[in-house]
């Protein structure tokens, strides 16, 4: 792909995520005008505190995702440019912030994809479920049982000087 067809894919990429993201804020937005509401129901004065806080979160991210959604891919990537310019230490912040995020994402996600993997080496039984084999037997490294008193290093003969 050539620099041209490059910077087009990414401006494209970058409207498309960016709307979508617009949107998602703004639904963000609605969730919490609608906790706010709920919160002022009860009529208690600390729920209502918190129901102001939640309306302006609402309000700013109303906002954002009014931005994110009308503006284009050439604008937000100048303003990020600015952003980067004038503060580096912001960036680097925020590519260390979704940096720790994906790798939490991935771990999480690992943990799922692994347990639904694990059970492809489940064998069918007769009525149609599944069940998991038999792990392997241990190769005569059973554990002592916890009853027995443990030998010290040098009764085992482990570590011992002239012998």
């Amino acid at each position: 792909m050539d620099d041209i067809g490059t910077k087009r894919a990414l401006r494209t990429q970058v409207d498309q995520r960016s709307t979508q993201a617009g949107r998602q804020a703004q639904t963000a937005a609605e969730t919490l005008r609608q906790t706010a509401s709920q919160l002022r129901v009860d009529g208690d004065p600390q729920k209502a505190r918190y129901a102001r806080f939640a309306d302006q979160g609402a309000d700013r991210l109303e906002q954002l995702g009014g931005y994110l959604t009308d503006a284009d891919a050439d604008e937000l990537l100048a303003r990020i440019e600015a952003i980067g310019r004038k503060r580096p230490w912001l960036v680097a912040g925020g590519g260390l912030v979704a940096g720790l995020a994906a790798a939490r994402f991935l771990k999480a996600s690992s943990r799922s994809r692994y347990n639904a993997t694990a059970g492809s080496n489940a064998l069918r039984t007769a009525n149609g479920g599944w069940e998991r084999p038999e792990p392997l037997p241990s190769r005569g490294l059973e554990p002592a049982p916890a009853s027995a008193p443990r030998e010290s290093r040098e009764e085992q003969g482990v570590g011992a000087i002239g012998h």
